[in-house]
């Protein structure tokens, strides 16, 4: 029953219990690749928090979590509770977007003979998006219209020149004109391929 009177600073907290939850890369989960997530609230321990998935895939813990997703749902949502509470979060579920087809690091324009005939095939490149993922090229169209002559159209599977698109590459002379189309890409999550930009080239 003793009781002590001291002089000292203290420091605590007065508030609401509440919860912030936010998407560690984007305010959009995406179908593919693991969406980083951190939970916190404010006067509850990460112990005590439970964080479920509706339309998504949640694991995790300590205020850490992973979310994938294997479909589009523009309703998904996260709900946090703990004693004495619950609140629920909406996310949209997006396919990741479309890569752009590209040869070298070009979309088009001219290219010198040379540089052309030293390309291996079309990659896939996912500009600006933030997240640890790689598109496929699943195949393309290669034309070739020569000065004066009628064009070779050449079907190549798969982003990497086929004995006969290799070919039609090495062929090249200043003046010519390249068409990639009908070029298809697979990204994680994707079911199928999806249909990307074509590319036109004019060797100088």
């Amino acid at each position: 029953g003793e009781t002590k009177v001291v002089n000292g600073e203290f420091e605590y907290e007065v508030g609401r219990r509440s919860v912030a939850i936010s998407a560690d890369k984007m305010n959009v989960f995406y179908i593919g690749v693991e969406n980083p997530v951190s939970v916190s609230a404010a006067g509850v321990s990460s112990n005590e928090l439970r964080v479920t998935g509706s339309g998504v895939s949640i694991s995790g813990s300590g205020g850490k979590y992973v979310v994938t997703a294997s479909t589009q749902n523009p309703n998904a949502s996260i709900t946090v509770s703990a004693p004495g509470m619950q609140q629920n979060f909406p996310f949209r579920v997006k396919r990741i977007p479309d890569p752009a087809a590209k040869l070298g690091n070009k979309m088009g324009g001219s290219m010198g003979n040379g540089e052309f005939k030293a390309q291996g095939g079309v990659l896939a490149w996912l500009d600006g998006f933030d997240f640890d993922a790689k598109c496929q090229i699943q195949s393309f169209r290669l034309t070739r219209v020569p000065k004066r002559q009628d064009p070779v159209v050449i079907e190549n599977a798969g982003g990497s020149f086929n004995g006969q698109s290799r070919s039609l590459a090495d062929a090249a002379k200043p003046g010519d004109i390249y068409y990639f189309d009908d070029v298809k890409a697979r990204c994680p999550g994707d079911q199928s391929g999806r249909q990307i930009n074509s590319m036109v080239f004019t060797i100088k």
